[in-house]
């Protein structure tokens, strides 16, 4: 399927911990739908070294509105950093 891609390690990085979690996801009817899996690594684990090396997973269209929302209702200022 091509998602993973297996590549050595570079000598200067240490190898993060974490978990696997696992989801089953049901229709309407209670039917399994569909296995999903996702890796959470421990980033609380970094090195400095490695803040350059980082993923960042997008977030979904309605956790940003409802923050927005939120921030505006409060009265809030929101900030945002690209960082690279």
């Amino acid at each position: 399927m091509g998602t993973w891609q297996i590549v050595n390690l570079p000598s200067n990085c240490t190898e993060l911990p974490g978990v696997w979690s696992y989801q089953v996801k049901c229709d309407c009817d209670g039917n399994i739908s569909k296995y999903k899996a996702s890796w959470c690594a421990c980033g609380d684990m970094q090195m400095p070294c490695e803040y350059n090396n980082t993923y960042s997973p997008t977030s979904r269209f309605a956790a940003v509105q409802t923050m927005i929302t939120t921030a505006a209702q409060e009265g809030m200022e929101l900030h945002h950093w690209d960082i690279q």
